[in-house]
């Protein structure tokens, strides 16, 4: 290949990088569960979302209408429990929690409630060996923030999204749509 293609090669990459941006798609069917409500109230499908991930035995984390978004508290499950919702091995001493995303959208004649149950895992020491074994020099120059002893434990975990449950995220539309009388929707 010639210099040139290569220039050319790298200026489209800046482009593409420029006109698309880094910011993530919103929600979409590819990563999350969805239904419609044909004709719904979004504030009224809204309070229901909200209402039924609370009777389902989910605390709520966020809730905001203005946006759509609810995202309910984390829950500890097991690694037994999620071994079918996961395509990655997960070991058995591993620490795992769930989050469950709602959000509405609103179409010209339906709202549109986006669901996912993120499945994560807690990565917390790999993540510290990771940005150790990554450091230039061996020679101990770490400063307090360095070695985490600004922050609190809490503030220092780190979980990573490794699956989600789709099943988990069905029933929860389908409770969802019971209960705004949108059967099957």
């Amino acid at each position: 290949m010639s210099c040139a293609r290569h220039w050319s090669i790298a200026w489209l990459c800046v482009i593409w990088l420029l006109v698309g941006g880094c910011a993530s798609p919103g929600p979409s069917p590819l990563n999350y569960g969805v239904r419609h409500v044909q004709g719904g109230d979004p504030a009224a499908v809204f309070w229901t979302a909200r209402t039924t991930l609370v009777d389902l035995g989910n605390k709520i984390a966020l809730a905001d209408p203005a946006t759509g978004e609810i995202i309910t508290q984390p829950t500890a499950t097991t690694p037994d429990a999620e071994r079918a919702h996961v395509a990655t091995r997960v070991a058995s001493r591993s620490r795992l929690r769930r989050v469950v995303h709602v959000r509405l959208t609103q179409s010209r004649d339906a709202v549109n409630i986006y669901c996912k149950v993120a499945i994560q895992e807690q990565t917390t020491e790999a993540h510290r060996m990771f940005r150790r074994d990554h450091m230039i020099s061996d020679t101990p120059d770490e400063t307090p923030i360095d070695r985490e002893a600004a922050t609190t434990d809490k503030q220092n975990v780190v979980w990573q999204n490794i699956g989600r449950d789709k099943a988990a995220e069905r029933r929860i539309l389908e409770a969802i749509l019971e209960r705004t009388g949108n059967i099957g929707g």
